[in-house]
């Protein structure tokens, strides 16, 4: 933690000359205006495809802060883009969690921005030993056995050489605990959530814009649970509820006002709710579509089978084992 404490502190004293001053709102390429010098890059879901999860970029006087840098190279390019057009350095990338739709770029980003400090928990760790070493062996296996759809092959090649070298994936800086930090300026404050989405999802409140940037413990077309406590997520969106923000940033999905933010936390946890008991699941998956359908939109019939694997995953208590401290 002395080492996260030091380099926290010397980007606060960081005086780098930048470009573009605090509360511009510029218009970036790629990428949309949320106000209070912060921009959203939306992150994809293409059918057939792998996600890459939301990207948010905040100025500093001194420098940028980047929250989760995607899965694909085109994510990365079109952050990087943004980055660009603020004219200033990137001092910081925050990753929310290790799921390599919100990691995989953080190579690219870092070899264009060399003195960015990657921010991150712990779970990486057992993430490349559990996890993503299980999801590696079982892609090879279906890629040997031409089992990947074709559409798909170019997605799960790249999710391999990602896990090939995920040491990297490792962040700069660990941080397990909850801490208020100033990056280059601007001051954020770094929240944990332990067993929610993952072991420890690290989640950014932003008390001057009243703005929570929540990575996955948000998402769309469904939530999702492959590595997931729901009881502990739960509890996690009762923490955001309370934090005083007025608009919530999902890790996948659109930027939500707090009643919209209630709505999805009401229909997750009936979601929940729904596959813990004993009806049939087909009534949970029917549920959460009809619950989200304001979000969803024409993505019904795929978030209905996501959901139908989620709910068995859930009913199955295959999730429990991601509860156990």
């Amino acid at each position: 933690m002395r080492r996260a404490l030091a380099a926290l502190a010397a980007l606060a004293l960081a005086s780098c000359a930048s470009t573009a001053e605090p509360g511009t709102e510029a218009a970036l390429p790629g990428a949309v205006t949320l106000g209070q010098a912060t921009w959203l890059v939306p992150g994809g879901f293409e059918a057939g495809r792998s996600p890459d999860g939301n990207s948010v970029i905040l100025m500093g006087p001194a420098g940028a802060v980047l929250v989760d840098t995607g899965r694909h190279t085109h994510h990365a390019e079109t952050v990087d883009r943004a980055l660009g057009s603020l004219g200033i350095p990137l001092v910081a990338i925050v990753n929310t969690h290790w799921h390599l739709d919100h990691v995989s770029g953080n190579r690219a980003l870092k070899a264009n921005h060399m003195d960015a400090r990657v921010y991150g928990t712990s779970a990486i760790d057992g993430a490349l030993e559990g996890f993503l070493a299980d999801s590696a062996v079982a892609s090879r296996k279906a890629l040997a056995a031409g089992q990947i759809p074709a559409a798909a092959v170019p997605d799960v090649e790249g999710d391999l050489a990602t896990i090939g070298r995920g040491r990297e994936l490792r962040p700069d800086i660990v941080l397990d605990e909850p801490y208020d930090a100033v990056f280059a300026g601007r001051p954020l404050s770094l929240r944990i959530a332990r067993h929610a989405a993952t072991e420890r999802d690290l989640w950014i409140y932003d008390a001057a814009a009243r703005r929570a940037i929540v990575g996955d413990l948000v998402t769309l077309p469904v939530p999702f649970l492959d590595t997931a406590c729901p009881e502990g997520w739960l509890e996690a969106l009762r923490r955001v509820a309370r934090s005083g923000g007025r608009q919530v940033v999902p890790g996948h999905g659109p930027v939500m006002d707090m009643a919209a933010f209630a709505r999805w936390r009401t229909a997750f946890g009936d979601f929940i709710a729904c596959a813990r008991g004993t009806g049939a699941l087909e009534t949970c998956s029917a549920g959460w579509v009809a619950d989200a359908a304001e979000w969803i939109g024409n993505d019904g019939p795929r978030a209905k089978a996501m959901a139908d694997y989620y709910g068995e995953l859930i009913r199955s208590k295959k999730l429990d084992g991601y509860c156990r401290a």
